[in-house]
């Protein structure tokens, strides 16, 4: 695995030196207060970023996801790319998201421009931001897809995943794993079909 680039850019990690930590589960209590907290912040992508390895990044998914996913099926739908992610802030992403044209509610055209195309262009769009800052790896944005619709999600330096409903008008973003069902409309005709980052 790469070392993270400590040295001082342009776009992205500025002064602030990148450092490994493993991160923990977080616990039940970090809801969609500390969510509106964090979102508080988006001029940079970075709150004190982090390496997470494939191990770390399969954890903390294991831990939002497991429980949603029958567990003999988890591992068949989840797809960890690469060997090494950068985490960031949501509050970042989501901004990326309301301030990209491409990605305004007016340009929604059912299967032909929707939700699945929606949250890959933006994960596009946080891999073409990582290679042109010269990130010693990608950042730590994914997707997840459901029989009848499509989601991105983040995870931030606290270990934490936030879900965000990238095609919807209002952007709506939880981190609050005991309401992940229900903000993914989940049921036995929509499951989760992949969680992909």
């Amino acid at each position: 695995m790469a070392m993270p680039n400590t040295k001082p850019s342009k776009k992205g990690l500025g002064r602030k030196k990148v450092t490994r930590r493993v991160p923990q589960a977080p616990g039940k209590d970090s809801g969609d207060a500390s969510a509106a907290v964090l979102l508080n912040s988006p001029a940079s992508p970075f709150e004190a970023p982090l390496i997470i390895s494939i191990d770390q990044v399969q954890n903390i998914l294991s831990y939002y996801f497991g429980g949603l996913v029958p567990p003999v099926e988890f591992q068949l739908r989840m797809i960890i790319a690469d060997e090494a992610y950068i985490t960031v802030s949501p509050g970042w992403v989501r901004n990326s998201i309301l301030t990209d044209p491409v990605l305004a509610p007016r340009n929604y055209q059912n299967d032909v421009f929707d939700c699945d195309d929606y949250v890959q262009y933006l994960k596009t769009k946080m891999s073409l931001y990582a290679v042109t800052s010269h990130l010693s790896a990608p950042l730590a944005v994914g997707y997840v897809f459901t029989r009848a619709h499509a989601f991105s999600f983040c995870i931030n330096p606290a270990s934490e995943v936030f879900l965000i409903n990238t095609q919807s008008d209002a952007k709506a973003v939880t981190n609050d794993r005991d309401s992940f069902s229900e903000f993914l409309s989940l049921r036995p005709d929509n499951p989760i079909i992949t969680i992909y980052i």
